[in-house]
């Protein structure tokens, strides 16, 4: 009976051992999926922000040679635009 508790308890020890080998084997398959993740949607990120920023400087130049084009237009417009602003800001301080 001793004997079989002794190869009980040394099973139970190997078995010990492997589950925290395993363990640490799934915490480093984890880590390096999160970090390969990071890496990832950090690339995304940098892509969109690249795009979205020469698509305004394209508008931004679009704007600027239509404003060169008609400037009376132009000039026109804004002044349309600052009066409305002018009504509707003057309607809510009443």
């Amino acid at each position: 009976m001793a004997d079989q508790t002794n190869t009980d308890i040394a099973t139970l020890q190997a078995d010990i051992k492997r589950l925290r080998a395993d363990i640490v084997k799934i915490s480093e398959t984890v880590r390096g999926g999160v970090t390969n993740g990071v890496a990832e949607a950090a690339e995304t990120i940098q892509a969109s922000r690249e795009k979205l920023w020469s698509e305004t400087k394209r508008h931004a130049q679009s704007v600027g040679r239509e404003i060169e084009q008609n400037p009376l237009a132009s000039a026109l417009a804004a002044f349309g635009v600052g009066v409305l602003l002018g009504v509707l800001m003057k309607g809510r301080r009443a």
